[in-house]
């Protein structure tokens, strides 16, 4: 449409300037290093991938997308690898999703999700500390999964004018109504929790992950692995998912038909949690909110591929009406966690755009083979 043309280029030239800004301020120059964003190696039948940038928490940028899915399909084509290992460097984050300063293509980004959820041999992401946004991409679309106490999951997109992507459209949406509670408000889920949701597969102590990376390190088959993940693991039986008093209340509100009508029931419910959700949804985009529980309905109903797709045709819609560049300056530039919303209130989100950008489905996304 004539709308989606004129603030494509408009936010698009907006973004870029943003970007410009971020990379030069006084903390990036700092943080600036020309190590590879990404080191790989082989020890026996284990492949490791070890997400080398520290001073980002490890968050991918374009070379990173490029240099995992070169080296995945390699892997995958080499015989003598059993098992792929992927953590981050360092003990803060495993990652903390896409670098904004060096957006990539989130057709190739997905290319690299669709790839890691797929590949024929077992992936194990080691997921301490921080898991965001893409970052949960990488660890949720492994086949296998480890958390510690440390690890904090989270998709906090709608407070930066997006919405959840990186494959969060399938695996937030198979929660159903927490699913949709985590993908609105961003909420982030720490420890033991993240195996309630799945997020995780194993969960092991921190202190123990130095001894579980070596003994993944010496398996020569899935069947090995397997084996030596349930022998590390803490199964923690007796802590509970902090959400747990919450559930009911999670699935009367957010079950809704609308973001509106989750509003409504939070508001009508008056709980001391539904006071501090309706405050969350409050700071994030309005059209944001709507995007992200539009997504999450729509993709109950497809699977993995068709998902990925989903979200390339939707992505470049949702970047040009300029949320996701307002939330950037707000949050990460200016930071005056003042961002002008536009719309203002989700009253005032304008239905007609809001199907514009579920409605291009110009992007004729693939899979890689």
């Amino acid at each position: 449409s004539q709308y989606f043309q004129h603030y494509y280029i408009t936010n698009n030239l907006r973004m870029q300037a943003l970007c410009r800004r971020l990379a030069h301020t006084p903390l990036k120059r700092f943080l600036t290093t020309s190590s590879p964003p990404a080191l790989f190696n082989h020890h026996g039948n284990v492949a490791t991938i070890l997400l080398n940038r520290p001073n980002s928490l490890n968050s991918y940028n374009s070379e990173m997308v490029e240099l995992l899915v070169d080296h995945l399909y390699k892997f995958e084509r080499d015989d003598t690898v059993k098992i792929v290992l992927m953590e981050g460097v360092g003990d803060r984050a495993f990652c903390a999703g896409g670098d904004i300063v060096h957006l990539g293509q989130i057709t190739r980004e997905n290319q690299l999700h669709h790839k890691l959820k797929t590949l024929k041999k077992p992936v194990i992401s080691l997921g301490d500390g921080i898991v965001m946004g893409g970052g949960m991409g990488l660890c949720c679309n492994s086949r296998y999964r480890v958390g510690t106490e440390r690890s904090m999951f989270a998709m906090p997109e709608t407070r930066i004018g997006y919405y959840p992507d990186a494959g969060a459209t399938y695996f937030l949406s198979r929660l159903g109504d927490v699913g949709m509670y985590l993908a609105l408000t961003g909420h982030r889920i720490r420890g033991y929790d993240a195996r309630h949701l799945d997020f995780v597969t194993h969960f092991v102590e921190s202190g123990k992950l130095t001894l579980l990376k070596d003994e993944v390190l010496s398996c020569s088959s899935e069947d090995d692995l397997v084996h030596c993940l349930r022998s590390h693991e803490d199964p923690r039986d007796l802590l509970e998912f902090s959400l747990k008093d919450n559930l009911l209340e999670i699935s009367k509100c957010f079950s809704a038909a609308s973001v509106l009508e989750i509003i409504d029931r939070l508001q009508e419910s008056g709980s001391d949690f539904a006071q501090k959700t309706l405050k969350t949804l409050s700071i994030m985009s309005p059209i944001a909110l709507c995007i992200s529980h539009r997504t999450q309905i729509l993709s109950r109903n497809l699977d993995f591929t068709e998902c990925l797709r989903m979200e390339c045709n939707i992505s470049n819609k949702t970047f040009a009406l300029g949320e996701f560049a307002e939330g950037v300056r707000a949050l990460l530039i200016d930071k005056d966690n003042n961002p002008n919303w536009n719309p203002p209130s989700l009253e005032t989100v304008d239905r007609a755009v809001l199907d514009d950008v579920f409605n291009d489905k110009s992007i004729d996304w693939d899979p890689l083979p």
